[in-house]
């Protein structure tokens, strides 16, 4: 493999209203680009950067940043503000056209700071029997009513720290190459318009197929409500429109999360409990 990892980093230049610790986007996007540079400094990269309608100055960082680093080969795409879903159909694209050059993909956002040890810890453990997705942020949800315990969790231990399995994250995350492409029809929907919440159940096919949720997503549906209430219940009634047959077709993937988080996710409702990454 001419890589070890390919990633595809797409960076929108709006700040969210539900960002942590900061008010300024170019900012924040100046703190996590130090913290990507610093994790994969020591990892032979195909480096993808998506600009979505950014301004000349996110140029300049990302090129100042990785254009004559060390191990990185870097490309900067620029987008005419296409948005969320578009970009991350972008990154499918690019992240496809090395899949035969990179043993490692990741779909990574703008908005996450990492541990320095983040990817190592990553790319050791997919190279795991019974690992097929990881994200690097141990989801607040984990710790909540809105995303049930799987039955199924195992606790595993890595030297960089411990991990679980989980039914769900957020579109940030790293698999092998052959898993990719195995698994590309249902990584795909996202770009089409999936939420987070279906694209990562019909995926991991976390508790999907239990009768009481399925009841009780119809029931709140008919019901009139939507996602803020319907909570877990709404995303696996979404998992069913978008997978569809394939959840009974096609084989369930392992996604796992970190504990404690590999990185800190900069938006309030995805702050992980305990992070290694200090603020």
């Amino acid at each position: 493999m001419k890589y070890t990892l390919a990633v595809a980093h797409r960076v929108c230049p709006v700040l969210a209203k539900t960002a942590y610790g900061f008010t300024d986007k170019f900012e924040m996007v100046k703190s996590t680009t130090a913290s990507l540079a610093a994790a994969i400094k020591d990892i032979r990269v195909k480096l993808f950067v998506i600009l979505d309608g950014c301004p000349a100055e996110y140029e300049r960082l990302f090129d100042d940043t990785f254009a004559k680093a060390d191990g990185i080969d870097y490309e900067r795409i620029a987008t005419p503000a296409i948005g969320n879903h578009p970009t991350y159909a972008k990154q499918m694209e690019v992240l496809s056209s090395v899949v035969d050059d990179a043993e490692f993909l990741y779909f990574s956002e703008d908005d996450y700071l990492y541990n320095e040890n983040a990817f190592h810890a990553m790319i050791d453990f997919l190279k795991n029997d019974g690992v097929d997705f990881v994200t690097p942020l141990d989801h607040p949800d984990r710790y909540s009513h809105l995303i049930p315990e799987s039955l199924r969790v195992e606790i595993r231990v890595s030297p960089f720290c411990h991990w679980r399995e989980v039914g769900t994250t957020c579109c940030t995350f790293m698999t092998k190459s052959e898993t990719f492409m195995m698994a590309f029809r249902q990584i795909s929907i996202y770009g089409l318009g999936a939420g987070d919440g279906a694209l990562w159940l019909g995926i991991t096919k976390d508790k999907v197929f239990s009768l009481s949720t399925t009841i009780k997503a119809i029931f709140r549906y008919v019901a009139g409500f939507r996602k803020t209430e319907g909570g877990f219940e709404f995303m696996t009634l979404s998992a069913w429109l978008w997978h569809k047959w394939r959840l009974f077709f096609y084989r369930r993937y392992h996604l796992w999360g970190p504990m404690p988080s590999l990185s800190i996710h900069l938006c309030v409702p995805s702050m992980p409990p305990l992070s290694q990454y200090p603020m």
